[in-house]
């Protein structure tokens, strides 16, 4: 086990809003202590001395919010992210056609159609011209509506009188035929894994998630959440615990769906090691930000309705109850300002009716809010999980959406200065997973364009950091063992090359990761 002293220009331990320090001891897996470099080698003589040079170490970061399981399916699905023009995308769809064999599924991800498509949404004729005879999936990247072509909609059963199930709904163009557009709950039929769609073999899901971990590391990231779990994904991290390729903590939010089967099992929140823990559970109130399908008290700017709700509160109420009553958290995604309302006054009647508080909960995601949000949110305790990178990655798409709501989205000065714990989330693949730009987006709430998006919800470069370890590790029930570099404390640490709080915040996602430490082993770069 580690025994080492480590040393640094600069130690961020977020201890309190002052505390720094340039060294600290690791112990196995824990911080030992932490203080000036001199006073601890001459404490610890048998310790390794380990001397990061003119780096900056600041606490492991940590995504509250992402989908690492979902990342072992897409990875055999063609990529549409890179895509600029609808030849592109075309091309993209024909060129995974041509590795398939005949007759198989031609699944995609990550299309953006703002990005890609000139804001068009794609439609079944649209794929019907590229693959005619095979079934086509597009999934948007948003997650919360995809685009079937012909194909694979005769295979799901589906005809123009179809009626779509609850929760979901179906796109239809102007003779009330479908159009192949699928939203929330519709999509269910196409799942991975289902009667329909095949699942990659384990060992490529494997291999799969394994890189794509690396990649986190890469980023400086040393724990997620994976907020959406089911038993295949659940399968899939166990494996990878056993064979020793988790090179990040994760934690685990598991879809309600499967929350009475976990309950009996004695699963509940916090069950699990410090590798791989449940979390809490994962409920669905309505559509995304960046798919244009959260649940609106104002129409869309587009004119095109107030959203989608997944939930009706009947349902709603009862799932919160099973939750709560279990002792577990929830983690409710929840975007829209009447989405948010519906889940507080659902998260009321709960407490009243249960005589507990329901402090702790988790609003995923609480895109868009207002004072009289902010006042019930703040006082039953609910803690708030908004996008980090947004603005940066999908700016250009959000005025045409949501006007001048911008100003009132991804509201982290609103949160934080009502006193509402926050956390930092990437949710990719719907967003970049890359921390830094991150922190970039909040404290700049610049696009990639160079627009300002509501520039008034601007948080420092310190609070953003916050978000990322202190206000992570809170979300996920970890306080007490992450987000600080203090003694007792995991020896999970990111060492930059610089200082985040001191370099011009425009120059934050650029800011190279030297290294990254997992119980005081380096995972990144590989020392062997």
């Amino acid at each position: 086990m580690p025994y080492a002293v480590f040393r640094a220009r600069r130690v961020h331990t977020l201890v309190d809003t002052s505390s720094e320090a340039d060294a600290f001891v690791v112990a196995g897996d824990r911080i030992l202590a932490v203080g000036d470099w001199r006073d601890l080698r001459a404490k610890h003589l048998v310790a390794e001395r380990v001397d990061l040079g003119d780096a900056v170490v600041v606490p492991g970061l940590h995504d509250a919010h992402i989908h690492p399981t979902a990342i072992g399916d897409e990875s055999f699905q063609v990529d549409l992210s890179g895509c600029t023009t609808p030849e592109e995308v075309a091309a993209a769809l024909l060129g995974r056609a041509g590795e398939t064999t005949a007759g198989s599924w031609v699944l995609a991800t990550r299309y953006d159609h703002g990005k890609s498509t000139g804001g068009r949404v794609l439609d079944r004729d649209d794929l019907d011209r590229i693959c005619p005879a095979r079934p086509v999936l597009v999934m948007h990247i948003a997650s919360h509506w995809a685009v079937a072509n012909t194909r694979a909609l005769e295979l799901a059963g589906l005809t123009d009188e179809s009626v779509a199930p609850a929760g979901g709904s179906y796109g239809r163009d102007a003779t009330g035929r479908l159009n192949g557009v699928l939203y929330e709950r519709a999509m269910a039929p196409f799942a991975v894994g289902g009667a329909l769609v095949p699942e990659p073999d384990l060992a490529d899901r494997l291999t799969a998630l394994a890189a794509f971990l690396g990649k986190l590391n890469a980023a400086g990231l040393t724990s997620l959440c994976d907020a959406d779990v089911n038993p295949r994904g659940l399968r899939l991290l166990q494996e990878a615990r056993d064979r020793g390729l988790l090179t990040a903590r994760v934690g685990l939010l598991v879809n309600h769906d499967y929350f009475a089967s976990q309950r009996d099992l004695g699963l509940l929140a916090g069950f699990g090691d410090p590798t791989l823990r449940f979390v809490g559970v994962k409920v669905f109130l309505d559509g995304a930000v960046g798919g244009g399908t959260c649940l609106l008290e104002q129409p869309y700017e587009d004119g095109h309705g107030h959203g989608q709700q997944v939930l009706g509160e009947a349902e709603l109420d009862r799932v919160l109850t099973d939750v709560h009553e279990a002792g577990c958290r929830l983690a409710v995604h929840a975007n829209g300002d009447r989405a948010i309302r519906l889940l507080l006054d659902a998260f009321e009647r709960l407490e009243k009716a249960s005589g507990r508080p329901v402090a702790g909960h988790r609003i995923e995601h609480c895109s868009l809010i207002d004072d009289d949000i902010l006042t019930r949110m703040r006082a039953l305790g609910l803690i708030a999980v908004p996008f980090g990178s947004y603005v940066a990655f999908h700016g250009e798409k959000l005025p045409g959406y949501y006007g001048d709501r911008l100003s009132r989205m991804f509201a982290h000065r609103s949160l934080l200065d009502a006193g509402i714990p926050v956390a930092g989330s990437s949710d990719f693949p719907c967003g970049p997973y890359e921390p830094l730009l991150a922190l970039q987006s909040c404290v700049t709430r610049t696009t990639a364009r160079g627009d300002v998006l509501g520039g008034e919800q601007r948080i420092t470069a310190a609070e953003a950091l916050r978000l990322y370890t202190t206000g992570a590790a809170l979300a996920c029930g970890e306080e007490r063992d992450k987000g600080r570099i203090a003694p007792g404390f995991l020896a999970d640490f990111t060492v930059l090359a610089d200082d985040p709080l001191q370099i011009p915040a425009d120059q934050l996602s650029a800011l190279p990761v030297t290294s990254t430490w997992l119980g005081g082993r380096q995972v990144w770069p590989r020392p062997f």
